[in-house]
């Protein structure tokens, strides 16, 4: 089979031309570190050809865990040909890699992607001083739009060629990589001439606005509040009919079966265990896949990128970079994708303290649970569900200053280096296809994890040391277990079994909360004593730690048992701190008349005692100076 990998800078379109090429679809952003692992396919057209996506690198010296596996594979499986994907727009940028790309010795085709953006810009690039400069084929395509990658392959066959390696004698720098980057400064503008675009105006235009020191933050804030506020409204409101359409089936199977006398243990199985679960699950369905898309889009038009760039700064001051951001970002899809995302960090000490604290932001599944509180305890309150990514940020940068100045993770500290990209409209192509992604990954989780749970639940719910107890909730061993661990989380305002025990079931699967709470309790709202208790709940599952998959690749990454079992401490006793802090303020708050009674009966006791002191320290005086 002849194997064609495809090197290039981060960002420049290698996953979309994958997905071109095979017809797959891997996930792709307008940002850097979206490819953190190898991946392969084969050509639709021609299934003997295998296309290898591999992580983006700006330079084969490199020192990211997710750069290191192009240099692993380039080591051990060389492939017939390289296909090295430039960024037309970025183009000096991207020939640096060229450069180091001919010390391969590989047979190489460079393909110019975003060409039509150049042609639409009014920008010239002449091909044929590019081939002459590095000796090789040059393809101009465009990834997005599928234009001109069946000739990209055809020319790539036929390659025999390897690049021309770049001619530095002349130049009398002190490295190696001042006279490449020397070296294409003095040919780029044969190749490429450069005019002020329409295109990058508007960026610029664009970018005074959302990178405005003081509007960036309040732009960033309104914009996830519109997010969360679509996906809870709309989604809540589809989410509604999709679980009373399954509970209006429950009803009608469960008469079906009184009628033809079914057991009414068979029935309560099907109906409850089954039946309800996976509407309540699907309920949730809606609001995933709007969060999704919406997240998507901002992926996609680059704004991700602007906003890794704004809390640089910020994240600076507790002991991270604006590169820890980026899987924190991936991580509000998909905490396992966010924590693979930190394999473009450099430094060791900030990628573990980025995989402690990347399960911190609210992924998929944590949304939908508090789009669920949301619409469920707080009449909907779109601020409620927003407030979690504020809060989770809060955390982040208050955690990350404590990890910091723990030696266990290590002492070397890394720079940042992010490329700010042109804002693009988003792919519709892009955004379906993530909608038909994560639907196949909800309905894979529904019909693996999520339903054995709830079998597993009903199971514990329906039976005891007695046998079956039918309604007796109390006598059955999910109450035994719920009661018993329900102590551990009364300072946090929840200390009911049912609640405890949706906590547990919410390892396995973040969505199985909701699922939990439908199944064991009548009426969900009634297990909170006050909203300040359900927010406290909120916060502990925002925090805690995160579902199985996520541990897994947790531990894959961390190596360290040690570490591993370390993150799970730390994580939970950063979700009880928070947790309890805020059912702290609810109690003062909903109490506040009581606490000012007591302080000022306080302030009387104190004066009076005062008094009295004060007193008897004269009649002390007095009586010494008469036994004077």
């Amino acid at each position: 089979m002849t194997e064609i990998a495809l090197i290039g800078n981060p960002n420049c379109g290698k996953t979309t031309l994958f997905n071109a090429l095979t017809g797959s679809y891997q996930k792709t952003g307008n940002w850097t570190g979206v490819t953190t692992e190898q991946k392969s396919g084969v050509y639709k057209k021609d299934k003997t050809i295998k296309i290898i996506d591999l992580p983006g690198l700006y330079s084969l010296d490199t020192n990211s865990e997710d750069e290191r596996v192009v240099l692993r594979y380039l080591n051990k499986n060389k492939p017939r040909a390289i296909i090295n994907i430039v960024d037309g727009t970025n183009l000096e940028r991207n020939l640096y890699l060229t450069c180091e790309l001919a010390s391969l010795g590989i047979p190489t085709v460079i393909a110019v992607n975003m060409y039509d953006e150049l042609l639409r810009n009014g920008i010239t690039l002449s091909i044929e001083r590019l081939k002459n400069l590095f000796g090789v084929p040059v393809v101009p395509i465009s990834a997005l739009k599928g234009t001109n990658i069946d000739n990209l392959v055809q020319v790539v066959i036929k390659a025999r060629k390897p690049l021309k390696s770049p001619n530095l004698s002349t130049y009398n720098a002190k490295t190696l990589i001042e006279s490449r980057y020397k070296f294409l400064e003095d040919n780029i503008s044969g190749i490429i001439s450069k005019n002020k675009t329409k295109t990058h105006t508007a960026t610029d235009k664009i970018d005074k606005i959302i990178l405005n020191k003081y509007l960036c933050l309040p732009i960033f804030f309104c914009v996830l509040t519109i997010i969360y506020y679509l996906s809870i409204k709309i989604g809540g409101l589809v989410g509604e009919q999709v679980l009373k359409s399954f509970n209006n089936l429950a009803t009608h199977i469960e008469v079906q079966f009184l009628l033809k006398d079914v057991p009414i243990g068979l029935t309560n199985f099907v109906c409850d265990a089954i039946i309800i679960s996976l509407g309540s699950i699907f309920s949730l369905l809606p609001q995933i896949l709007i969060l999704f898309m919406l997240l998507c889009i901002l992926e996609q038009s680059g704004y991700s990128a602007r906003i890794a760039f704004v809390f640089d700064k910020i994240f600076s001051m507790f002991g991270l970079s604006g590169k820890s951001i980026v899987p924190m970002l991936v991580s509000c899809g998909c905490t396992v994708a966010g924590i693979n995302a930190t394999r473009t960090i450099e430094s060791t000490k900030e990628r573990r303290a980025t995989i402690f604290l990347s399960p911190f932001m609210p992924c998929g599944a944590k949304m939908a649970v508090f789009g669920y509180f949301s619409y469920a305890f707080f009449n909907g309150n779109a601020f409620i569900a927003s407030s979690m990514y504020f809060v989770s940020i809060i955390c982040v940068a208050i955690f990350g200053l404590i990890l910091n100045k723990l030696k266990i993770l290590g002492n070397d500290n890394g720079g940042f280096i992010l490329e700010i990209p042109s804002l693009r409209m988003p792919s519709i192509k892009d955004v379906w296809c993530v909608l038909i992604e994560k639907t196949k990954d909800f309905l894979l989780k529904v019909g693996t994890t999520i339903l054995i749970l709830s079998i597993l639940l009903w199971l514990l719910k329906s039976f005891g040391i007695s046998g079956y107890v039918n309604d007796n909730v109390e006598s059955s061993f999910l109450f035994s277990i719920g009661n018993f661990v329900k102590f551990i989380f009364y300072p946090l305002g929840f200390s009911s079994w049912q609640a405890s025990v949706s906590i547990i079931c919410g390892i396995f699967a973040k969505e199985g909360i909701v699922e939990t709470l439908h199944l064991i309790a009548v009426s969900p709202k009634n297990l909170f004593g006050s909203g300040f208790s359900a927010y406290a709940f909120m916060c502990f599952i925002l925090l805690s730690p995160p579902c199985i998959s996520t541990l897994i690749t947790a531990k894959k990454e961390l190596v360290s048992k040690k570490l591993f079992v370390f993150m799970l401490i730390f994580q939970f006793i950063s979700a009880y701190i928070v947790a309890f802090i805020v059912n702290l303020v609810g109690i003062i708050i909903n109490h506040l008349n009581i606490l000012i009674f007591c302080l000022i009966i306080g302030i009387i006791i104190s004066i009076v005692l005062l008094i009295k002191i004060k007193s008897k320290e004269v009649i002390n005086v007095t009586k010494s100076k008469n036994n004077v």
